[in-house]
Formats: structure tokens, sequence, C-alpha cells
């Protein structure tokens, strides 16, 4: 899909508290999906609620090793990513 979102706060700040989805990389080829809402952001981190995961709901990722944010028909990836 093409982006229609120019960086991670766009998508974020647009989701106005309804779900995103959030492709996480980390080394080699793992990655992880969440689905959660927004708790807050900082310049490095995203806080958010993870439902998916009852033991440990809310979750911080790192703006770095994140590949793709989505909420609705905004869409942040980074290159090569689909």
């Amino acid at each position: 899909m093409k982006n229609t979102a120019q960086n991670i706060n766009q998508v974020v700040t647009g989701s106005q508290g309804r779900f995103i989805s959030i492709l996480v990389g980390g080394k080699g080829l793992n990655r992880q999906s969440y689905s959660g809402k927004v708790e807050r952001m900082t310049d490095s981190f995203i806080y958010f609620t993870d439902y998916n995961d009852e033991n440990k709901p809310l979750r911080k990722v790192n703006q770095e090793s994140i590949l793709r944010v989505s909420c609705g028909l905004a869409i942040y990836s980074k290159r090569g990513v689909k």
C-alpha cells in the first residue's frame, strides 16, 4: 500500500483514540504485529494499550524499530516494507 502519511506522528495524531496497527521489526526477520490504542507518544517511544495480550496490556515500542503504522486510510511505512 502507498504511504498516505509522511511520518508516524501524523498517523498517531489522526487516530484520535481509534485502533492502530503497528508492525515492529526486530533483529533479523523477526516481526511482531500489534493492534491497540495509543496512550501517549514521545520523541523516541510510542506507548499503547495492547488488547490482544492480557498479561502485558501496556506496551512501549521504540519508534526506530517500527516498520509500519496504520489507522484507517492513514498509513506510514518505511521504505521496502510491504
